[in-house]
């Protein structure tokens, strides 16, 4: 079936039926009008920008919050305005990005965690190991396991078997692909297109166009709080018409242009000798205004040598220089000593690393930079306050003032915030760990623009990423990693996905990966 507009007939036997939802706040409407069908026994994608609307429609099906207007109906019958607990009862569950898991306890524990079997008032260790054993079956995931020693991907899976074993009947997975590597996100897409064979349903959340057309039978896009359009046939849809929904325009890639230009040939920082836990590199350099990606299989060292320059992954042995040094130093033992000599990173899960969730935006700016601010223990308040308007105005972060807390920011802009952070420190090397997972197609954009000017005043990036498309379009040369060392570089504009993929996956035909 091609393309539905919105308003339009929805598709026979759906298990949930959304009808004219609308959700105001005051003046303001974070929903407006929404009408959908979600197929029973289907994988059903929900795109938009940070902000569109997606939090807010999930929340009013999962019973977190109760529409202004409009109906939620499940097998026929109404439900909006249940409360989570009533929701779950009918057989709604919604598995947020980050697992809700109890580490310290047992797979079989987390498995049954509220419907523990009792035998005479005491807990029936035998039946819950029993029936957790049953639900793993055909899993690589050990019942007697601790929690909080399970992979990314079982983390999830476990979440998911939870909610079954409650009476889940549809699933919703909030970006559950978040810090899962590509063969993690094909290990979780194969579980749940079982468990949609034996009808389980799940609304599936993402920001990657790539994923929805993977695993998705339908889609639904959201934009400004409304619907944008939908399709419950996702094969008459495509990359570009996604993204074109989702913007309401045409998507212009950022593509770095390097053809012509006259790089510096002396490096503005080197390593050499570099030994430390799965990195051992005997030289790598980086001229200033070059950007090099860093590739490879999980374990491979690109992570890890990327951590290993800001300290995070302390070296055994190595030295750096810098161009602004005298002369060869050992690399920095821990992140503040990188910071200080002009190395910033950029970590991959801003919400652990990257922010305070209880400070505000302008707090959360000048972070970094207190040492400098700081005298005598005091802060420089003018300084700071300064610092703080140029940050916010050159990233581009939409809030009414940097006043506001980083809390009520939508992905993209925390990840401007946390990108404007590092910059605020002035420094030399900028290494990105998965800049742009987890924010809208837009936003990602614009801070490959935000990068490329960077580079053209001088700074050095290197950029990590599982996103061999979108490193194929934004570097100027790939390390590929392999053993703990570069095994192979490719030049732009060589740069390919396919490229990308025979060297990291070392297969001869990367085409049915792509």
């Amino acid at each position: 079936m091609t393309a539905i507009a919105p308003g339009s007939e929805a598709p026979r036997d759906p298990i949930l039926r959304v009808t004219g939802l609308t959700k105001e706040y005051h003046d303001f409407a974070a929903l407006r009008d929404v009408s959908f069908d979600i197929r029973r026994g289907s994988i059903h994608g929900l795109l938009g920008e940070n902000g569109a609307g997606k939090s807010t429609l999930v929340g009013l099906i999962a019973g977190m919050r109760v529409p202004t207007r409009g109906r939620i109906l499940l097998d026929g019958r109404e439900v909006q305005g249940l409360d989570v607990k009533a929701a779950e009862q009918a057989g709604v569950f919604l598995v947020t990005q980050e697992p809700m898991i109890v580490g310290q306890i047992t797979v079989a524990e987390n498995l049954l965690l509220g419907h523990w079997p009792q035998q005479g008032g005491v807990i029936n260790w035998k039946e819950l190991r029993r029936q957790a054993r049953r639900m793993l079956e055909g899993t690589d995931i050990d019942p007697e396991a601790l929690a909080e020693n399970l992979s990314a991907v079982n983390r999830r899976k476990l979440n998911i078997l939870r909610a079954l074993f409650s009476g889940g009947r549809l699933i919703i997975l909030d970006e559950p692909t978040a810090a899962l590597t590509v063969d993690d996100r094909t290990v979780l897409f194969d579980f749940m297109r079982k468990l949609r064979e034996q009808g389980i349903t799940f609304v599936f959340i993402s920001h990657y166009n790539e994923e929805i057309l993977d695993i998705c039978d339908a889609v639904t896009v959201l934009r400004n709080g409304r619907l944008a359009g939908s399709s419950d046939d996702i094969s008459t849809m495509n990359s570009a018409r996604l993204s074109e929904l989702v913007l309401g325009r045409d998507l212009q890639l950022f593509e770095r242009r390097t053809a012509g230009v006259a790089a510096p040939t002396e490096a503005g920082f080197r390593v050499r000798g570099v030994k430390a836990p799965l990195v051992d590199i005997v030289e790598f350099a980086i001229r200033p205004g070059e950007v090099v990606g860093f590739a490879g299989l999980p374990g491979s060292g690109a992570k890890e040598f990327a951590q290993t320059l800001f300290g995070l992954n302390p070296a055994e042995t190595g030295v750096m220089r810098l161009a602004t040094d005298g002369g060869e130093t050992p690399l920095p033992p821990g992140p503040p000593e990188a910071l200080a000599r002009g190395i910033a990173y950029l970590s991959d899960d801003r919400r652990r690393d990257g922010l305070v969730a209880s400070l505000s935006i302008g707090d959360n700016l000048s972070l970094s930079s207190l040492p400098v601010l700081s005298r005598l223990g005091f802060v420089k308040r003018r300084a700071e306050a300064g610092l703080i308007r140029r940050y916010f105005r050159e990233m581009g972060v939409k809030a009414p003032d940097p006043a506001v807390s980083i809390d009520t920011l939508s992905g993209g802009n925390q990840q401007k915030v946390c990108l404007g952070r590092l910059l605020a420190t002035k420094p030399s090397v900028l290494i990105l760990d998965e800049p742009t997972r987890g924010i809208d197609v837009g936003v990602k954009e614009d801070v490959h623009r935000m990068v490329d000017k960077l580079t053209q005043e001088g700074l050095s990036v290197i950029v990590v990423t599982a996103d061999l498309g979108e490193m194929s379009r934004v570097v100027d040369r790939v390390c590929i990693f392999s053993g703990g060392t570069i095994v192979e570089t490719l030049h732009a504009p060589d740069i390919t996905k396919e490229r990308l993929l025979k060297a990291a996956f070392n297969r001869r035909d990367a085409r049915a990966l792509a």
